[in-house]
C-alpha cells in the first residue's frame, strides 16, 4: 500500500508541474486563467520568454520532487529543498500572471512548502 501511495503522490507532483504548461495553450476565451498577456509586473513582450524560463524550472523541480518521492537515490535526502524551490517558483509564476482562478495552485504550493518545512514523521518514508 505504501508503494501505491508513493506512486500516486509522485504522479500528482509531476502533474502539478506539468499543469503550468497551460500558459502556452492558445485560448481566446477571456475567462481562461492561464494568460501571459495579463501580467501586472512583466511586460507583454517579456512575458512569454520569462514564463518559458519559469515553467521550465517548475517542471524540472516538480519532476525531481516526484522522483524523490519514488525513492531515486540522491534525491530522497533533498526532497524538502526540491519541494520548497519548486513551489516557490510556481508561486512566483502564479503571482506574476495572476488570475483569481489560480487560487487552487497557490493553495497547493503553500501546502507543499508547509509540508517541507514541517516534515511530519510519515515523510521520512517518502523514499
Amino acid at each position: 500500500m505504501e508503494t501505491l501511495v508513493r506512486i500516486v503522490v509522485g504522479v500528482v507532483l509531476v502533474a502539478h508541474g506539468l499543469v503550468h504548461l497551460l500558459w502556452f495553450v492558445r485560448n481566446d476565451d477571456p475567462g481562461w486563467p492561464f494568460r501571459l498577456d495579463r501580467s501586472w509586473l512583466v511586460s507583454e513582450e517579456a512575458g512569454k520568454p520569462f514564463a518559458i524560463a519559469l515553467v521550465a524550472l517548475i517542471i524540472a523541480g516538480f519532476t525531481l520532487l516526484g522522483l524523490a518521492v519514488w525513492g531515486v537515490p540522491g534525491l530522497v535526502s533533498i526532497w524538502p529543498v526540491l519541494a520548497i524551490a519548486a513551489a516557490v517558483v510556481s508561486l512566483a509564476a502564479l503571482v506574476l500572471f495572476w488570475d483569481r482562478q489560480l487560487v487552487w495552485g497557490v493553495a497547493i504550493d503553500v501546502a507543499i512548502i508547509v509540508l517541507a518545512l514541517w516534515r511530519p514523521g510519515w515523510t521520512d518514508r517518502l523514499g
